[in-house]
């Protein structure tokens, strides 16, 4: 009998454990007035969101029904424990309806085998409207965030990226397009980034591009159309002050080219937000100097999360550097005052002292 009643037990407290829900983010929608139909979306918000003050920076993704996981996997890796190679962020995925119409520039079609495709497309600009006047907006009502803004799209989101970088540059300050789609209507993108990009300043602002192998010679059109671009234009772009990558990834395909664009795209843009963890016991001010050069580079101001400085000052308790502790806890409350997590590392530190003083 007690082993029954301990079977029982196990596969019932298995079965309370196996209701729990693993949740990553939530989906909305809402009625477009500029598209005139119902649009979803689905945001991540980071683990502490609730318990802190913060903004965050939003990345706002195309393709999110096939992209957000992975994306929301890039950021959990990136910001875990003390090294941390990217800022937590508000991630928006955006759900796709009529993804040719809304990704592309111009209407083109092209006729392959006696079939027509592409015949719905051209309507990049009205999404454009969708996307910053709606959504954006919306985002922005309804969650702490700083004012730091990335697009990330693949293929056709590819071109969607650079059509909006180039005619509308100012929309966002980071720019990813995985494997794009510059072939389109013959380059035309291509031709307007020649003609316009010239008479911008950049400065600010990053661009990445991933460029996946070749598959077939069918191919050769997109491959030579995103290396033109990125030869022609990217590796001259110092004299416009854009801060731009792109990366050839022989070894993977236009399906497979994703995840490690953008795991290398948020590497680049965030290049130097990794701070010197175990330097940081014997000089604190470390974290400031690295935060102040990151924010000149992305001519914007960044500030360390509250989680990553308490964590640095419980790492120097414990290692019984409480000097350090205190700095850096000192440091958090000036840009985040009020933080219970913070007041409780304080008196940790505090009570520290006052037993090593007696």
């Amino acid at each position: 009998m007690k082993k029954i009643a301990l079977i029982f037990n196990i596969i019932f407290f298995s079965i309370i454990y196996a209701q729990e829900e693993i949740k990553i983010g939530e989906k909305y929608s809402f009625y477009s007035q500029i598209l005139k139909e119902n649009r979803e979306y689905w945001v991540y918000l980071p683990p502490e969101y609730e318990a802190q003050k913060e903004k965050y920076p939003v990345i706002y993704l195309l393709d999110g029904e096939s992209n957000f996981y992975s994306l929301v996997a890039i950021q959990k890796a990136f910001t875990k424990g003390m090294y941390n190679y990217m800022p937590e962020s508000v991630i928006v995925g955006i759900i796709n309806t009529d993804r040719t119409r809304d990704l592309t520039p111009t209407q083109s079609s092209l006729k392959r085998d006696g079939k027509i495709f592409f015949e719905n497309s051209g309507g990049a600009e009205n999404f454009y409207n969708f996307l910053i006047e709606e959504l954006k907006q919306n985002i922005e009502k309804t969650y702490r965030t700083n004012g730091y803004n990335i697009i990330v799209g693949h293929s056709f989101g590819g071109l969607f990226v650079l059509n909006t970088f180039v005619h509308h540059s100012s929309s966002f300050k980071s720019y990813v397009a995985i494997d794009p789609s510059i072939w389109w209507d013959n380059k035309k993108i291509y031709k307007d980034a020649k003609e316009l990009l010239e008479k911008k300043n950049l400065i600010g602002f990053n661009l990445f591009i991933a460029m996946a192998k070749k598959e077939t010679k069918a191919n050769d059109e997109h491959s030579d159309a995103i290396r033109l671009f990125c030869t022609d234009l990217l590796d001259t772009s110092t004299r416009n002050n854009l801060r731009s990558k792109w990366k050839y990834y022989p070894e993977e395909d236009h399906g497979t080219v994703n995840i490690p664009g953008m795991y290398d795209a948020f590497k680049f843009i965030f290049k130097g937000i990794t701070l010197p963890v175990k330097k940081i016991p014997q000089d604190p001010n470390l974290i400031e100097e690295y935060y102040k050069q990151l924010s000149e580079q992305l001519n914007f101001e960044f500030l360390p999360s509250e989680t990553l400085i308490n964590n640095l000052a419980e790492y120097s308790l414990s290692i019984g550097e409480m000097e350090a502790a205190s700095k850096i806890i000192d440091y958090n409350l000036k840009n985040y005052p009020g933080n219970i997590a913070t007041d409780k590392i304080r008196a940790k530190i505090e009570q520290s002292q006052k037993e090593n003083s007696q």
